[in-house]
């Protein structure tokens, strides 16, 4: 019996024994790297306006139009972010109807806003900041800008023609 108690502790020693050598661990460490992203689309690329005889003011000879909403911008980043949008040139660019000579339309006569903000003109080629917001997609309150636009137009200055005006606008990292 001695002998077979013996038998029986050794086995059991065995199988407990062997099973720390049989359960190990190890460790994995995963790793990602996430980058600075920021992503910027407009839905419009082009805004028009059509001055026509009347739209102007009999006594000042000025007329303004506007487009509520004209360009609407989305953003999604990983950072908190600033847009800002610059005139190509101090004046537009002007294609005359018939032998108008070109009238060097300031930028000025462009102004955009955002929300109930005041309209803001464009100054030269000095960029106007358009908009600031947070980290997140669409759905983040302020990823969504729509942009006005105004434009004046003075028959004392204005010849008779096509003007443009190229803006540029910038997404960057605050």
């Amino acid at each position: 019996m001695k002998i077979q108690n013996l038998f029986v502790f050794c086995a059991v020693s065995a199988a407990f024994g062997s099973a720390s050598l049989l359960a190990q661990t190890k460790q994995v460490t995963v790793n990602a790297t996430v980058a600075e992203m920021m992503n910027l689309t407009v839905d419009v690329t082009a805004v028009s306006f059509a001055f026509a005889a009347a739209d102007y003011d009999v006594t000042t000879g000025l007329a303004t139009k506007t487009a509520a909403k004209a360009t609407t911008f989305s953003i999604n980043a990983n950072r908190t972010w600033k847009l800002t949008a610059q005139a190509g040139n101090a004046t537009f660019t002007f294609v005359p109807t018939g032998t108008a000579t070109d009238p060097l339309k300031p930028s000025n006569a462009l102004s955009i806003r955002t929300g109930i903000v005041a309209y803001a003109p464009f100054s030269g080629v000095v960029a106007l900041s358009v908009a600031t917001g947070g980290r997140g997609g669409y759905s983040t309150t302020g990823n969504v800008v729509p942009v006005d636009y105004q434009m004046t137009s003075d028959l004392a200055k204005d010849m008779p023609g096509s003007y443009a005006l190229t803006l540029t606008y910038t997404l960057a990292a605050q």
